[in-house]
């Protein structure tokens, strides 16, 4: 049950991350030689691949500058499928939703494939394949 309680503490700590723009606490999530891969439903070409926490870091940096509205991401229906004493794998499904005026409105959602490993840090995330269900405006 502690892993688990790890598990779920890593995926709201990436959450929080985006949702507040600290490209810091995102590093964090993810170990030093991390691969984080990105590929979007409709899009034929090869996944998008970032290779280490500096270059996903700067992903993360790039992609909330070019944001001017107030994003909450929601991580939910979380799966392990293997789980030992120092690694995991597991998936879960992103709602990612944009607060208006009106109220928090889903604009995107999708599918995380995810390998963790503990270490002195705690959990983080080794390899994170995120594959959206498209994209929007």
């Amino acid at each position: 049950m502690e892993q688990l309680a790890q598990i779920t503490s890593l995926l709201a700590k990436y959450a929080v991350g985006n949702d507040t723009n600290n490209v810091p606490m995102i590093g964090e999530c993810f170990t030093d030689d991390a691969v984080f891969e990105l590929v979007i439903n409709g899009n034929d070409g090869p996944p998008l691949v970032f290779n280490g926490r500096e270059e996903i870091e700067e992903l993360m940096r790039s992609s909330m500058e070019s944001q001017g509205d107030i994003r909450r991401h929601f991580s939910t229906n979380l799966r392990i499928i293997a789980l030992t004493e120092t690694t995991a794998h597991i998936t879960s499904y992103l709602l990612l939703g944009v607060a208006q005026y009106r109220g928090l409105q889903i604009k995107q959602s999708g599918l995380y494939e995810d390998n963790i490993v503990w270490g002195p840090a705690g959990p983080q995330f080794a390899r994170r394949h995120l594959t959206m269900d498209g994209i929007f405006d």
